[in-house]
């Protein structure tokens, strides 16, 4: 018998918003929300989109583009990084060095300061 979605939850109740960075290989991007509102999206740049909350507009999450090919892209000019978690600060970094103008600038320096201490586990 297949099992719905509500009888899957009856015993597997939601754990709840966690502040998590998620990877999703298939399209070679990380999208981390560190606040559990409504949002929209605005497009920041190639590399940056953020997630703005629908009530305040101020920013809730992101969405990087093109992980794996800043961290090979990295490594073709000898810039390694230890295994295990990266930091998301490397890939604001490399967006805001790439930046053109003060409103990007600001939204890499604003995802920056949420995202400090968030790591990222490529697998």
């Amino acid at each position: 018998m297949e099992q719905t979605l509500n009888d899957y939850l009856k015993t597997h109740p939601p754990q709840g918003f966690r502040a998590v960075p998620h990877y999703f290989p298939v399209g070679d991007y990380v999208t981390y929300y560190f606040r559990d509102e409504r949002c929209y999206e605005e497009r920041v740049d190639d590399l940056l989109t953020v997630y703005l909350s629908m009530t305040t507009n101020e920013v809730v999450g992101c969405k990087i583009k093109g992980v794996k090919h800043i961290l090979r892209t990295a490594g073709e000019f000898s810039v390694t990084l230890p295994c295990g978690p990266q930091k998301l600060g490397f890939f604001f970094f490399v967006g805001a060095s790439m930046s053109r103008g003060e409103p990007q600038q600001k939204r890499y320096l604003e995802v920056a300061r949420h995202a400090k201490d968030a790591e990222l586990q490529l697998t």
